[in-house]
């Protein structure tokens, strides 16, 4: 029997199993599917990805999709096959290109698709594959991802995905992998009456289909990375508005709510969401999507940063902040992680640490320094220490996403900055982002980037003409903190870095000393810093937390993660 025949058949057995009523249990997430931006085959490697095409219909009360996924291949080198990925609990009527059925084999998710020639170099070919099946239901979404099926308080459908760790093909035909967005896609979604379908990029039609059911049909100009795309399916009013970009350019906002929130949505838009995007426009550059939309969308999930239409699921609460968290958090991803990608898993804190140093960033600018340091001391208690956060060798994503991405990533960055002044900091992140420092006239379309850590570093040691290699050495590909240890007499006071907390590296990192309430930043000398003291002296160590150390107020190791 032929590999296609195989899992035809077992899709049939499946189906019927089901109808019949029969108990069949969930199947588990394959790992060819279930960790999303793994290394690319040999397969994988020989074409780029340009277009995505994807028509797909969603039945709520089935909790079923059936849809026709369309790729455009540039070939790299000369091949004749190409490689997709999508969730093995579907089944795949047909695979085309050019109306010619093509031949295929599928181990677990992967598709090696026969192009039935080989294509040289330079050459583009497109493949269509049709399908249908039960989605992957998400555990604990955003974090356990997947397709949510949800109802309103009233009952009606409430659908949308998060599939950031394990990748788009839980629900349609891609490569699976960040490294390679495609130029632009079409995503047209079909649903019944009464619901609607919000995704990423500009709405460009919604038409009838049949007397009950109706397609909305979108196109996302800029590239994206696939995990992004993203279904919202429900009774959404859509609210509008713009902006004056700082490059001078209207861009529309577009929230999509629940009907019954349009009011508080639109109360987050004047109160938080405009304060917002103007901070990150004046610190950072222009917004990076401005000839898309700046959108959000009411969802049953918390959120995630889908690049022009972020999922939002916090119910409108105020934070003790002052503002919205999650909305300026998952702005920040628009710059973060969708403007500049991270070049490979292990490189993911540029994502989520820069990401989570804005909220306190943007405390500062808003309400000024008791907010960000609030901020800053709350991350710092929720600190774990068990893992490094920048990985060496191929890694998983659940590897790459751990706890301390965020917080330890944030203080990284808060140490920094206090190392080498505001200027160059933002100067550096403007860099990092956009590839220039100044931002403001940069017109749309703004390209994105590939950024790694050491790439980073390279910047930072550029514009200060020093080497910070060190700290992020530290910080960032090791567990545990620096720790500093202190001897103090009646007429002396002895600072040392921990040689075992620093593994041997090196770290002439300069510390805050008050001494009877004056100030002074001493720096280290032959390993130690030493500073002559008075009977009767009150010392205190970096009063204000500018360096970023272990403290006996949080664990060593924190296990519970």
């Amino acid at each position: 029997m032929q590999v296609t025949q195989l899992f035809k058949s077992v899709s049939a057995v499946a189906m019927t199993a089901i109808l019949a009523g029969c108990s069949v249990k969930p199947l588990p997430l394959d790992p060819s599917v279930g960790d999303t931006g793994q290394p690319l085959s040999a397969v994988a490697l020989k074409s780029d990805v340009q277009f995505y095409d994807l028509s797909l219909e969603v039945f709520p009360d089935d909790k079923r999709i059936k849809g026709v996924s369309k790729t455009q291949f540039k070939m790299l080198s000369a091949s004749q096959f190409v490689e997709l990925k999508l969730d093995s609990r579907f089944s795949i009527t047909a695979i085309t290109s050019d109306d010619k059925t093509l031949n295929y084999t599928r181990n677990a998710g992967v598709l090696n698709i026969d192009l039935g020639k080989q294509y040289p170099a330079g050459s583009t070919v497109s493949v269509a594959v049709a399908y249908e099946g039960n989605p992957h239901i998400a555990k604990n979404a955003p974090w356990d991802g997947g397709v949510v099926f949800a109802e309103t308080e009233s009952g009606e459908p409430w659908i949308a995905t998060a599939v950031q760790g394990e990748g788009c093909d839980l629900f349609w035909l891609c490569k699976d992998h960040f490294a390679d967005k495609a130029d632009s896609m079409r995503i047209r979604l079909t649903v019944p009456n009464g619901l609607s379908a919000v995704t990423n990029g500009v709405l460009q039609s919604v038409k009838p289909v049949g007397a009950n059911k109706q397609q909305f049909d979108w196109l996302l100009s800029v590239p994206a990375s696939d995990y992004n795309i993203a279904l919202n399916i429900g009774p959404y009013q859509r609210i509008e508005r713009s902006y004056t970009s700082i490059n001078g350019t209207e861009v529309p906002i577009e929230f999509w709510a629940l009907a019954k929130h349009t009011q508080q949505a639109s109360m987050l838009i004047e109160q938080d969401l405009r304060s917002q995007v103007a901070f990150f426009e004046r610190f950072l550059g222009p917004y990076p999507w401005g000839n898309d939309k700046l959108g959000f969308v009411e969802t049953p999930h918390l959120g995630m940063e889908h690049q022009t239409i972020n999922a939002y699921g916090k119910k409108y609460k105020r934070d003790a902040g002052g503002y919205d968290w999650l909305l300026q958090h998952e702005l920040a991803h628009e710059w973060f992680g969708n403007l500049m990608t991270h070049e490979k898993l292990n490189d993911a804190w540029l994502h989520e640490g820069f990401g989570s140093y804005m909220q306190p960033s943007y405390s500062l600018y808003k309400f000024g320094e008791a907010a960000y340091n609030h901020s800053m001391y709350k991350s710092y208690l929720g600190l774990k220490n068990c893992q490094a956060i920048v990985l060496d060798g191929d890694i998983t994503s659940d590897q790459a996403f751990n706890p301390d991405i965020y917080g330890k990533g944030s203080w990284t960055l808060h140490t920094l900055r206090w190392l080498i002044g505001d200027e160059l900091f933002w100067q550096a992140t403007r860099e990092l982002l956009y590839g220039v420092n100044d931002t403001k006239q940069l017109a749309y379309p703004i390209s994105p980037r590939y950024r790694n850590t050491v790439e980073f570093i390279a910047i930072v040691n550029r514009l200060t003409a020093k080497d910070y290699s060190w700290l992020f050495d530290v910080y960032l590909k090791q567990a545990q903190l620096p720790e500093l240890d202190v001897i103090q007499s009646a007429n002396s006071l002895t600072l040392k870095w921990n040689k075992n907390s620093l593994q041997d590296k090196p770290f002439p990192m300069p510390v805050p000393v008050q001494i009877n309430g004056s100030l002074q930043t001493y720096y280290v000398e032959n390993g130690e810093i030493s500073i002559a003291l008075k009977a009767g002296d009150h010392v205190v160590i970096d009063p204000n937390m500018k360096v970023f150390r272990y403290l006996p107020i949080i664990d060593k190791c924190k296990t519970d993660q």
